[in-house]
């Protein structure tokens, strides 16, 4: 690709754990790039934002690392991909981005200004003084709504698409403009921002001295005559060399004026890419009937390259498995420090937190499966097949469900939060000669007032004391996310002879890559929040405090199963084995997927079918007619009676 185009980065709020870590295990450029920018600022910024550091989410660490990472991709993308860029936008911090990729600061020079930038603006306001919040009304520039704000004593502190304004002040000020706003205009949606200070606002004019000190410092390498080809969150308009410096520092008190810098891209005519950890920017460019391509992961580039040389396509909703029920709040921008309303609470889970099941964990909504009573003692059914008691062994339960002569069992291992409900409809795509046997863990459905499994051990020790007796038939293992971890170290425990015809491990990061920290460990209200970006709780479980309360308990400790588990080294099944991952897969990137590679000396394919990281039900039926191909391949051709 060599087309002309336009790049835009995206600022503060668009941080999530794991940014950049795909662009470094693939592309030295871009681990020079981190090292380049972790040596000017004396951090390991790459480690920060890999691992669930909680330094990813204070200001003075967010920015430098935010900025490398889009610098990071960006390199990539010129330098790879042929990219020529002829116009740079950048919302509030992502302007430094814009500056950068243009030429016009070095990165070490600019990861320092981010990082002095971020330490002053936190400092400029007491703790809990200030407020944002985003408003979202059609047409909310010809409203009338800034003049209300400004009466109430508040600003507009970002104006960033037709329809959305986000304000700043004091909180009394912000509370009293919400007052206002919900009597002149009731259909007005106002969303509080949880942020630490009110941030382009006037209070902000007190650090402008300080930072403009950072800049002079700067001045000797500063290339302003290439400062031509960025946009100014100031004015709004291109920026020009002679005031290059004197807008910037006014930028940090103005009001980002990204409407304007959108209309001032467009005038380019060329096709335009958002660059950064998350695609914010293209919701307000869609606002304006202009598509901007998402360039956030790997993934994202290997798209670009199958699309033929096509320069326009078009974008994907920022955090992809958001949940869909919150299209407006999914549009709020991220301001220079934390706007984005989904990241600015909690930290982010981490590309290799397991995932929660996309079907309602409602009891009543959910077809039980009819399954066989098993003797845990000798595996030996029990009663007729049909019946609808399952086996269980120290609350684990496994539900069996056959159509045929067994030749074959096939183990599917849970994902976080998921129930036997999600694998059952399986059975009906399956060969007639797979037995299906869907593991579920304790302390759900029917079994609320069992203990639940806590650690991984636990879980691994209860797995094989179930699966062993069932060792009669050949057998394979295949396991999501979570599932996935279970399932390769159920197999590795496994004593010889006994061992899976075959593993299928899908949607999950190798298990030797560094692992994240405790998501399990957050207050309700913020870990449901973190787990809530994945978009795989139900809108009307979410949204239902007694549903919701009947969910969490199984959620949580499926998460502090995850958080228990450590790799260790040891044998490694040395049976086939197959990977299977969602092409837009947020969470899991590419290279970490293929990873697996390190500890499966029998690895087979790695597959990667549309869709994101619960790919298992959107895209079931190819999953499926995979599995049933790679079954037939390692099916026993003698089958006793």
């Amino acid at each position: 690709m060599s087309a002309e185009c336009t790049i835009v980065f995206p600022g503060q709020g668009a941080q999530r754990t794991g940014m950049g870590a795909d662009f470094c295990a693939e592309y030295p450029l871009a681990r020079e790039t981190f090292a380049e920018a972790s040596a000017a600022v004396g951090e390991d910024l790459l480690r920060i934002c890999a691992e669930r550091d909680p330094r990813l989410h204070r200001t003075e660490y967010t920015q430098p690392c935010v900025l490398t990472m889009e610098i990071a991709a960006y390199r990539v993308l010129v330098t790879e991909f042929g990219f020529r860029p002829v116009a740079f936008g950048g919302h509030s911090l992502g302007e430094y981005a814009a500056l950068v990729a243009a030429g016009v600061f070095e990165l070490a020079d600019g990861v320092r200004l981010v990082r002095a930038r971020g330490a002053l603006m936190q400092r400029a306001a007491p703790e809990g003084a200030g407020a944002m919040a985003a408003l979202i009304l059609p047409d909310i520039a010809g409203s009338g709504v800034a003049e209300l704000v400004a009466e109430a004593g508040a600003e507009v502190a970002n104006d960033n698409s037709t329809d959305q304004l986000v304000i700043s002040g004091a909180r009394e000020a912000v509370a009293a403009a919400r007052a206002v706003l919900a009597e002149r205009h009731p259909e007005l949606r106002f969303v509080p921002l949880r942020v630490s200070a009110p941030f382009h606002s006037r209070w902000m004019r007190g650090i402008e001295a300080e930072f403009a000190g950072h800049l002079t410092d700067c001045a000797p390498r500063i290339r302003t005559e290439r400062a031509v080809a960025v946009t100014s969150n100031y004015t709004g308009e291109f920026h020009r060399p002679e005031t290059l410096a004197e807008h910037l520092v006014r930028q940090i008190s103005a009001p980002v004026r990204w409407t304007a810098n959108m209309r001032a891209l467009l005038r380019s005519g060329s096709s335009r890419y958002e660059v950064g950890p998350s695609a914010p920017l293209s919701k307000f460019f869609a606002t304006l009937g202009a598509p901007v391509t998402r360039i956030a992961t790997v993934g994202d580039l290997r798209s670009l390259r199958g699309e033929a040389g096509s320069q326009h396509a078009a974008v994907e909703p920022a955090m992809a498995t958001m949940a869909a029920s919150a299209p407006e709040r999914e549009r709020i921008a991220p301001d220079t420090i934390s706007v984005s309303v989904a990241a600015s609470a909690v930290p982010e889970p981490d590309s290799i937190t397991p995932e929660i099941i996309a079907t309602s964990p409602v009891e009543s909504t959910i077809p039980q499966p009819a399954v066989a009573d098993i003797d845990p003692t000798s595996g030996a059914t029990s009663a007729a097949r049909g019946s609808t008691r399952p086996a269980e062994t120290d609350g684990l339960t496994i539900h069996r469900k056959t159509a045929g002569t067994a030749g074959l069992r096939l183990f599917c291992w849970p994902f976080a939060g998921g129930k036997a409900a999600a694998y059952t409809p399986w059975r009906r795509e399956l060969p007639d000669w797979v037995e299906l046997c869907v593991v579920e863990l304790p302390a759900r459905q029917r079994h609320l007032a069992q203990r639940p499994i806590r650690r991984f051990t636990d879980l691994v020790d209860a797995a094989l004391a179930q699966v062993l007796p069932l060792t009669d038939l050949p057998f394979a293992f295949f396991g999501h996310s979570l599932g996935a971890l279970t399932a390769y170290e159920v197999a590795r425990r496994l004593p010889d002879p006994i061992a899976p015809r075959a593993l299928f491990l899908g949607g999950a990061v190798a298990p030797h890559l560094p692992r994240p920290g405790r998501l399990s460990d957050l207050p309700d209200h913020e870990f449901v929040a973190a787990v809530g970006h994945y978009g795989g709780i139900p809108p009307e479980v979410r949204e239902t405090p007694e549903v919701m309360a009947l969910f969490l308990p199984a959620l949580r400790s499926d998460f502090e199963i995850f958080d228990d588990y450590r790799f260790t080294p040891a044998a490694a099944p040395s049976c086939p084995a197959h990977l299977f991952g969602g092409r837009d897969d947020r969470q899991v990137a590419v290279t970490q997927l293929e990873a697996w590679r390190d500890v499966l000396p029998g690895l087979r394919s790695t597959e990667l079918l549309p869709g994101g990281h619960f790919f298992l039900v959107e895209q079931r039926a190819a999953l499926l007619g995979s599995l049933a191909d790679k079954l037939a391949a390692v099916r026993p051709h003698a089958v006793s009676a």
